[in-house]
């Protein structure tokens, strides 16, 4: 998701695009703020025991269906995307693999199947042996730093591309033109959009209370400095990424950024041994994220349906029900990411969809059931109906065709 925020950049401007990153980010906080200091009130310790205690298990199971979902189809998405990295796709099969060994004939050994195999039984596995969120959390520090390798790479070349006035066509600080639209609902719709995306790329309810459980201070004020400087860090890498990525390529940039971002367009920019370098280390980097990240989302996913199903946390599981649905939740991403990829763009507007139920709609509803104040229920309303706008959104882009990016 991050590689989508230059593209909505392009549609919104630098500056009203910083804008509504950072509107993204204090909903977000705001979010996460009412999990964590309601759960504390009622003495919970998770997302979905809260939400039972206050909408019993109807609610619960809703909530947990929700996270499910999401995080199932960020799983398969992951998937798809480090294949498209690595390998390719027909007919040219131009991934990193391929064109480091001179293979473009797809070999067994090179086959999209093959390499997310190796990477699934040699990478991913191994990383989940441990049982709890605490023993992984390197893998977070991991990610974040990788995406940092991302957006510095991104940001030296949009540096050199203003230095050298090589600044891409198109490039403005406030919508130009119809770039949001023709038509009112156009434009609002572009909107909805672009807060869409940057609410994905921002997504960490679901882990908030395991987080909160695994730290050295887990008080309420330690995990909102948490918060705070973790929600800060990832604006200031998002904002690096969309606006560096909207600098080189304007508006005519990809979705995927990693699409436009070839040796030949760096080597216009640095000498061609170093664009090769750039390129490949980007890839790399970023695949690595996106491991780290997948390693995560199955911790995720496996609790919501673990509390979901048998109404205990999945570390209470003896080890073979335990790591048995570990390997089956990590062999249906494998196999549905291989066997049927044109399913993610269903599982993307699914999972934006998803997305707002566990990230606004029951925080909202927690708030509002616990006889807020004026200001409380105003905020608790707007963030819900907001939610209520961006699954609107979601689904009329789906019907009239857009892409959701």
């Amino acid at each position: 998701m991050q590689l989508a925020l230059p593209c909505a950049v392009s549609k919104t401007g630098i500056l009203v695009g910083g804008l509504l990153f950072g509107l993204v980010a204090a909903l977000t906080f705001a979010s996460c703020s009412i999990i964590v200091r309601y759960a504390g009130r009622a003495g919970v310790n998770s997302y979905g025991e809260l939400v039972q205690a206050h909408f019993g298990r109807l609610g619960s199971t809703l909530l947990q269906s929700a996270i499910v979902v999401h995080v199932s189809g960020v799983m398969i998405g992951y998937n798809v995307i480090i294949a498209d990295v690595l390998v390719g796709s027909a007919p040219r099969f131009s991934g990193v693999l391929p064109t480091l060994l001179g293979r473009h004939d797809n070999p067994w050994f090179l086959s999209r199947a093959a390499v997310l195999a190796a990477l699934t039984v040699g990478v991913v596995l191994p990383a989940l042996v441990p049982r709890t969120l605490s023993a992984v959390a390197k893998f977070s520090s991991f990610s974040v730093c990788m995406l940092f390798v991302l957006a510095s790479s991104i940001a030296s070349l949009a540096a050199v591309a203003v230095v050298r006035g090589q600044v891409a066509a198109g490039v403005h600080f406030l919508p130009h033109g119809e770039q949001l639209g023709a038509t009112l609902l156009d434009k609002l719709t572009s909107l909805l959009t672009v807060i869409s995306v940057g609410a994905l790329a921002f997504t960490c309810q679901f882990n908030l209370l395991p987080i909160q459980k695994s730290l050295r201070d887990s008080s309420q004020c330690g995990m909102m400095r948490v918060l705070v400087v973790g929600l800060a860090s990832c604006a200031v890498l998002y904002a690096t990424v969309a606006v560096s990525g909207y600098t080189l390529f304007g508006s005519a940039i990809d979705g995927d950024v990693l699409k436009d971002l070839t040796a030949r367009f760096v080597a216009t920019l640095v000498p061609r041994t170093v664009a090769h370098g750039i390129v490949y280390g980007v890839a790399l980097s970023y695949t690595l994220c996106l491991l780290a990240n997948f390693v995560l989302k199955v911790f995720a996913v496996r609790e919501a349906l673990v509390e979901m199903v048998l109404s205990v946390p999945s570390c209470q599981l003896a080890a073979t029900p335990f790591y048995s649905i570990t390997a089956a939740l990590v062999a249906v991403a494998y196999l549905i990411s291989v066997l049927v990829p044109s399913i993610y763009g269903l599982l993307a507007l699914v999972g934006a969809t998803a997305t707002v139920v566990f990230s606004y709609v029951f925080p909202s509803l927690v708030v509002l059931k616990c006889k807020p104040s004026t200001v409380q229920s105003a905020g608790a309303y707007g963030l819900l109906g907001l939610g209520a706008l961006m699954s609107a959104t979601a689904i009329y882009n789906h019907i009239i065709g857009a892409e959701l990016e």
